[in-house]
């Protein structure tokens, strides 16, 4: 009895683990939806092995000595190397036409020529073992071929050839001690079973990395996951049985004690891997980039995107609304909204989805606090994430599931945010993650690219100004050489009334030439920083009274509080004439312009308010401070609320618009106090 369950444990329950294995693998072959030759004699090849162990598992046959022995080795050998000539040759073509060809159907006779004589027995043993070893070598011959035709796709056929080189040369071993003692070695033969099973995972791996076979075997991450915890551990009790039987061989009197403690101290670091979620997830990114397809084809998405930015053109107004549809489109999303970070966030365009939410702005500026410097991708539906779990309960309805940060060199440019129907988001793990960077980076390169083409296009402008300046000192000198003569005429003809009239006359055109030029350049020149400190009111008092008298409305300042601040005054009083004469132009005669200066929270709060035209968000968001933009013609350059809006920036502080068509704008102006 003993001796039974001894060859029961060493030779039976391989083969019937094989036969599982190979039952299994067989199987998962059965679900492809591929149909070429590769894939009809690897499921041949699967099915006889199957067969092949269960005979041996179940029966008590001798190894190359019966005539079921002979036919299962001989199968096995010949849908092998058959798979092995599709693999060689044109795997496109149909079976028939494959079994048509010369070397097929040549093989096949061969072989079953050979068959049939060693069924018969009119070859010795020794003998067949040797022929058998004849096709060991031959199908080592088709892998040795096959490996060096494979070129580029070696990486995709080296699990192939070496899980069947190893087998072959296994059974190779097995034949040429076989063959020069006439028999099969138990304890070689025993541990055939095992070689082919733990061959098995690698010819997985192989059906799956080949493309050219279009075979593709699905097998979950968390089962292989799971399953490789389980080999590991295994591995490591093997490990631990061996060093436990080692201490207690060479241990003495102590040799148990040890045993034991050494076996509980290994059993604990095992039960503290195996529980460790950190090691989990090592394994878990591991097996996902080394045994498992990509979710995105990376050269054919970066290629596409690099298209899709190339054909946005920058001198229309729409080109940060294409850019976030290049983004969406990258990940397959629906709905998104791209964000400039310039002491708050500020939307430059949005798809498929309403204004930020307060509660959405409350999110961002936790993460703009937490993660300003970090290229850290938050996905809000991912509640285990500790950003996430932080937050307080929603009460309001979030239209943002990824919110990924855009970083230049001097930090935070900008937040991208991503949303899509349930169904459609993906989630956030290791290759998404490694995907949106690259996204990102490569939209990043070129928001900074078209930044810096803007300020490239002003400065051109700017230069056309100056350009336009000169012209106008030039006509500036024609007045004033003709003023100078006038008044060198003025001492000999002062009493001549027709001088006098032609005076008037030449006084009057310059005035209108003054005037015209004066509207045109819009007096931009910029002197030096000149600090000084002065109340608000009294300087908008002064400015109202002096510069604001030539046009109606006439502008009120209704309510003021007592404000000093100290900075270039005459720049200030030049912003805020340009403001106010905005407000008197979109406003009719019979409208109103009125200002409140109050103080708010260490800030300077001016309002500067008209009953004119009003605009709509479309040209506030794109035209509005815009330089060299003008509603007014070639009676404005355009340039006006853009310098309020960097003036007013470089103070600290804020300059908003709040406007309706046919119900006037208010333009808020915000500084600090100190």
């Amino acid at each position: 009895m003993q001796e039974f369950w001894g060859q029961l444990a060493l030779d039976k329950i391989g083969f019937a683990l094989a036969a599982t294995g190979y039952l299994f693998f067989f199987a998962l072959l059965l679900t492809v939806k591929a149909r070429n030759v590769p894939r009809t004699l690897l499921l041949g090849y699967a099915l006889s092995t199957v067969c092949w162990a269960l005979v041996y598992a179940l029966t008590t046959q001798p190894p190359y000595q019966s005539t079921g022995s002979i036919w299962l080795e001989n199968s096995r050998i010949l849908l092998l190397i058959l798979f092995l000539y599709a693999a060689l040759h044109d795997y496109q073509t149909q079976i028939s036409a494959f079994l048509q060809r010369k070397i097929v159907w040549l093989s096949c006779v061969l072989l079953l020529s050979w068959t049939i004589l060693a069924q018969l027995e009119l070859v010795p043993l020794s003998l067949l073992l040797t022929g058998q070893l004849l096709l060991c070598i031959f199908v080592l011959a088709l892998l040795e071929a096959l490996y060096r035709r494979a070129g580029d796709a070696r990486w995709q056929f080296k699990p192939l050839i070496f899980a069947l080189s190893v087998s072959v040369l296994f059974d190779f071993v097995l034949l040429a001690e076989g063959s020069l003692f006439q028999r099969v070695d138990a304890q070689l033969w025993s541990a055939r079973s095992y070689v082919q099973l733990l061959m098995l995972p690698m010819l997985v791996i192989a059906v799956r990395r080949i493309k050219a076979w279009n075979i593709r075997v699905y097998i979950s991450r968390d089962i292989v996951m799971q399953s490789s915890l389980v080999l590991a551990a295994g591995v490591y009790l093997c490990l631990l049985a061996l060093a436990g039987f080692y201490i207690r061989y060479s241990g003495g009197a102590w040799s148990e004690l040890l045993q034991a403690t050494f076996v509980v101290l290994g059993f604990a670091l095992l039960a503290a891997l195996v529980l460790s979620d950190n090691i989990r997830r090592k394994l878990k990114v591991f097996i996902e980039k080394h045994f498992f397809e990509n979710t995105f084809d990376y050269r054919a998405k970066w290629l596409e995107l690099t298209h899709r930015l190339r054909q946005i053109d920058v001198n229309k107004d729409n080109v940060h609304q294409e850019t976030l549809a290049s983004w969406l489109q990258a990940i397959g999303y629906t709905r998104g909204a791209l964000l400039r970070y310039q002491q708050q966030p500020k939307v430059l365009a949005r798809i498929n989805r309403p204004e930020l939410t307060t509660e959405e702005h409350e999110i961002l500026e936790r993460y703009i606090q937490d993660y300003q410097h970090n290229s850290w991708i938050i996905d809000l539906k991912l509640s285990k994430d500790p950003f996430v779990a932080s937050l307080p309960s929603r009460t309001t309805t979030i239209y943002t599931q990824l919110i990924i940060p855009i970083h230049a060199k001097d930090g935070l440019w900008g937040l991208c945010l991503l949303d899509a129907e349930p169904h459609l988001q993906l989630k956030l793990n290791w290759e998404l993650k490694d995907y949106l960077i690259a996204v990102t980076e490569q939209i990043a390169s070129y928001l900074f690219l078209l930044e810096a083409n803007n300020k490239l296009m002003e400065n051109a402008q700017f230069a056309a100004f100056s350009r336009m300046s000169a012209f106008v000192v030039h006509d500036v000198k024609n007045i004033t050489a003709q003023l100078g003569l006038l008044l060198k005429n003025a001492e000999r003809h002062k009493d001549n009334p027709e001088f006098i009239e032609d005076a008037f006359d030449t006084i009057a055109s310059s005035k209108r030439r003054m005037d015209k030029m004066l509207a045109q350049l819009m007096n931009k020149e910029r002197s030096e920083d000149n600090q000084s400190r002065f109340e608000v009111s009294e300087l908008i008092e002064q400015l109202i009274e002096s510069r604001c008298q030539g046009q109606l409305p006439l502008p009120v300042l209704r309510r003021h509080e007592p404000v000093m601040l100290s900075l270039d005054k005459e720049r200030f009083s030049n912003v805020l004439f340009h403001l106010i004469d905005n407000a008197q132009y979109a406003t009719p005669d019979d409208g109103e312009v009125w200002l409140e200066l109050t103080k708010d929270a260490g800030m300077m709060l001016l309002q500067i308010t008209d009953t004119g035209s009003g605009m709509s968000a479309d040209f506030i968001q794109q035209r509005l401070f815009k330089p060299f933009d003008s509603t007014k013609g070639n009676a404005g350059m355009g340039i006006g609320a853009y310098d309020a809006l960097v003036f007013v920036e470089q103070l600290g502080g804020t300059l908003t618009v709040n406007s309706k068509p046919n119900f006037g704008t208010t333009f808020t102006m915000r500084l600090p106090l100190n």
